[in-house]
């Protein structure tokens, strides 16, 4: 049997493949990994300026709100408003249950007592009738002018018989004359400054009464009812030097007008105006006001205070001075005296006009006697009348207060809570049938007039670029009237002091508490280091980050790997934003990618 050879030839054919299939790999094995990556999208990381808007989304709050509360213990019978509406001053809130039986028949027992008690006071509110002082008062006037009349009569007859020269005589009567007008005249002024002191007083114990009203204190009666007795410091009044009467003229040098400066017509006339010397209390006069239980020190203060007017006032018209007056009246006498000093050498016509001036004298006296007693009484009985009046108009008061307690208690249908102020409710804090205590709040209304405030926090590089007054838009609201909304302060952030501001606008328009706004409010253009697009930034929970791209060389051709890298924005426009991180100008940044990466994952190039 012959030999016959093996054939080899798949061995060859399987070699030729298998090199075939290793040279396609390896020339081709960068190629087929790339179809299997993702492909990203890639943006270098540049450096310049951005014109920055800062954004930040915070809640709505209004500035002022009134919380409406329960005034004593009642139930809430209905509810007559709904979060969120709007209501006027006036607008009625809830409407209430009738209160406690034994409550309301104390409230009704209390209610007639007053008008009781108003009855009474008007049957005795004092009347006056001043009929016969004002006929005793028409007599002596007529008296007064009658003997005016005589003794007038009386001097025309010793001057026109006198043996004293009629030049010295006339003028004796001219200084008489012009004393006694310096003395009316200064008597004019000085009544009208008592009176101005009296006025004084009066509206100081009008202002402290109404105080003491307001503070539901009883009233003074008058004056010494509001002052308490305490001895003021002694004062000395201010007086002016004595007038010294001269000694009586000698026939020769009788009617002579008199050479002292000090009491003549002239010095009178231009005196010093007489004024109310205001005499203050020393420290030592001043007696505090008792603690009154339930006020605040700042209503005691005012009472103090008003106390304390009333104090000066009574003190500056009891102890008021007039020296010019008393000097006035000094000069008068002094002429008077001259000139009877004259009359008195005519003999019998002489002791005529004497006893004529004395009929005359005691006339006046009488007529201005029952003038100021008549006077004296009509003003205490027009201050008896005023305190009368002060009790029935606080009777009144007393009673309109129990009418309204009274149908608060009945349950009526004018038993309802109104809201005090406009504005729209807030929160409603009870349903009907709910039992409320006094002091509890029913509702909050939210009061638009005192507008609202928004606030977010930023970081301090983005603060340090803004400054109250900026203006800002809303990024995220699209219907409804324009909201405005401008930068008001800039302060450190409490959550975060060290790194963070925080900002807080005024917002204007059609918004309402507890709406969510985005707001964007522009920076000043800068230049900075690190800029990379917008869509190049991505956030998780540990913060905001970019994924850099790292090439890696092999002997197949580069990888490129996907690199975290943290960082923090420090401002952006509508396209790119400015970063801190491990970045440099150059690298390269993904942007957009055709599936998800993560840092670490291999990815490939978009061609471009």
């Amino acid at each position: 049997m012959g030999f016959k050879p093996k054939n080899r030839e798949w061995v060859k054919n399987a070699a030729i493949v298998f090199l075939a299939v290793l040279l396609v790999l390896t020339f081709f094995s960068n190629t087929i990994m790339n179809r299997t990556l993702p492909e990203v999208a890639t943006q270098y990381v540049t450096d310049g300026s951005v014109t920055a808007k800062v954004r930040g989304t915070g809640t709505v709050v209004a500035n002022g709100s009134h919380q409406v509360k329960a005034d004593a213990d009642r139930e809430i019978r209905s509810v007559m408003v709904r979060e969120g509406q709007e209501v006027q001053a006036g607008d009625v809130l809830f409407v209430l249950g009738a209160g406690d039986a034994d409550e309301l028949d104390a409230a009704q027992e209390q209610l007639r007592q007053l008008q009781i008690s108003y009855q009474k006071a008007a049957i005795n509110s004092p009347t006056f009738n001043y009929t016969a002082d004002e006929r005793k008062l028409t007599s002596a006037e007529e008296a007064y002018n009658a003997a005016k009349a005589v003794e007038a009569e009386a001097l025309k007859d010793l001057t026109e018989d006198s043996t004293v020269p009629t030049e010295k005589l006339d003028e004796a009567l001219q200084n008489l004359q012009e004393a006694q007008k310096t003395y009316e005249t200064l008597s004019l002024q000085v009544e009208a400054d008592k009176a101005a002191l009296k006025d004084a007083v009066d509206q100081a114990l009008i202002e402290y009464n109404s105080l003491r009203k307001q503070f539901n204190l009883p009233e003074a009666g008058n004056v010494n009812d509001a002052l308490l007795q305490t001895e003021p410091a002694a004062v000395v009044p201010e007086t002016s030097p004595a007038v010294e009467p001269p000694t009586e003229p000698s026939p020769e040098s009788a009617g002579e007008p008199p050479t002292d400066p000090e009491v003549s017509p002239a010095t009178v006339l231009t005196a010093v105006q007489p004024k109310a010397r205001l005499v203050l209390l020393g420290a030592g006069g001043i007696t505090k006001l008792a603690a009154a239980e339930g006020l605040t020190e700042l209503q005691k203060e005012q009472l103090q205070n008003a106390r304390q007017k009333l104090s000066d006032a009574q003190m500056a018209l009891e102890t008021a001075t007039f020296p010019e007056l008393n000097a006035a009246k000094d000069y008068v006498d002094y002429c008077q005296e001259a000139y009877d000093t004259l009359l008195s050498y005519s003999g019998v016509l002489s002791d005529n006009y004497a006893k004529a001036k004395q009929d005359r004298e005691a006339a006046e006296e009488t007529y201005l006697s029952l003038l100021d007693a008549l006077n004296a009484q009509k003003e205490s009985d027009s201050k008896s009348q005023a305190l009368a009046g002060i009790d029935m108009a606080d009777i009144s008061a007393q009673i309109e207060r129990q009418k309204k307690k009274v149908e608060e208690l009945s349950g009526g249908e004018g038993n309802q809570i109104t809201a005090n102020v406009s504005g729209t409710v807030e929160s409603i804090e009870c349903t009907a049938g709910d039992l409320k205590l006094k002091g509890d709040v029913l509702c909050t209304i939210e009061v638009p007039d005192m507008g609202y405030t928004l606030s977010f926090s930023v970081t301090n590089e983005q603060a340090r670029r803004l400054s109250p007054g900026d203006t800002a838009s809303v990024s995220n609201f699209y219907w409804g009237s324009q909201i405005d909304a401008t930068l008001s302060t800039i302060r450190v952030d409490p959550q975060k002091p060290q790194t963070n501001k925080l900002l807080t606008f005024d917002v204007e328009g059609d918004v309402n508490a507890g709406s969510e706004l985005t707001l964007s409010v522009g920076q000043r253009s800068a230049g900075y280091d690190i800029i990379v697009p917008n869509s190049s930034i991505r956030s998780d929970t540990n913060g905001q980050f970019v994924l850099a791209i790292e090439s890696k060389s092999s002997p197949l051709g580069n990888r490129y790997i996907a690199r975290r890298v943290d960082v923090e924005v420090l401002a952006a426009d509508d396209i790119n934003s400015a970063v801190t991180g491990d970045l440099g100008y150059g690298d390269y940044v993904i942007t957009t990618s055709n599936a998800p990466v993560n840092s670490g994952d291999m990815v490939r190039m978009a061609d471009t």
